[in-house]
């Protein structure tokens, strides 16, 4: 089977400015992504997608395999709030000639997922002929949330062990969210409408610290603790 990834790494980050380059234990925080799948023998091409050719010439500093391949973005497609899945829906005979195979999306954000994630995400796909998209458990039970209005605090839900007294963490149900390390679907569905990355997907479920996702200043540091004591 036919694979194409693409990572998306636009320059506009506004919280963390250049977020996708800055340096994560001695490379650029989107190398760590585009390596992951670079590795992968079943990748058969990795699209480095930014509006920055600057972050281009960076990223082939250390990624200098014939298979990766930049996607140029304009400033119209790159905006603060352009939707990746919009944007592949758009442009996906441009970025995708061939359309035959499947697509793999990476965000660069979340630089501990490794090959062997991918490909085992890769085995799901085929062994299901469905959608996939990684998660992650929430790390603390969602049945506990609770909302502020007017100062006042309200349960989200409505079994909420904030009114039942029930607050015993071994009772509460076990909650999973998108990681954005990992989807996986057949690139002719970008040719309909498509609502989501999710819709008839199946989950591919990753650990916490693999999951890590890079938002704050804060997140390098734990991430780069992390990388750290793993190769130390």
């Amino acid at each position: 089977m036919k694979y194409t990834a693409f990572v998306p790494a636009r320059s506009g980050s506004k919280r963390l400015p250049h977020k996708n380059i800055k340096m994560l234990a001695g490379k650029p925080l989107a190398v760590w992504t585009l390596e992951a799948l670079v590795n992968s023998d079943r990748i058969d091409r990795v699209i480095f997608s930014t509006d920055s050719i600057a972050y281009w010439n960076l990223v082939k500093e250390y990624v200098v395999l014939d298979k990766l391949v930049l996607d140029l973005r304009d400033s119209e497609d790159a905006g603060d709030k352009v939707k990746i899945l919009d944007y592949l829906k758009k442009k996906n005979k441009k970025i995708f000639a061939d359309q035959n195979g499947s697509f793999v999306l990476a965000l660069p954000t979340v630089p501990l997922r490794k090959t062997h994630h991918i490909n085992e995400a890769l085995d799901l796909y085929e062994t299901y002929s469905k959608a996939v998209f990684s998660a992650v458990q929430y790390n603390f039970p969602i049945s506990f949330a609770f909302k502020i209005i007017n100062d006042d605090w309200q349960p989200i839900f409505d079994e909420s062990p904030l009114k039942t007294g029930n607050t015993r963490s071994q009772d509460q149900v076990r909650s999973y969210h998108p990681n954005g390390a990992i989807y996986i679907r057949p690139i002719k569905d970008l040719n309909g409408g498509l609502p989501s990355l999710y819709t008839d997907a199946i989950p591919y479920i990753m650990n916490e610290i693999d999951s890590t996702d890079i938002d704050k200043e804060i997140d390098f540091l734990f991430a780069e603790s992390i990388l750290k004591t793993i190769f130390l």
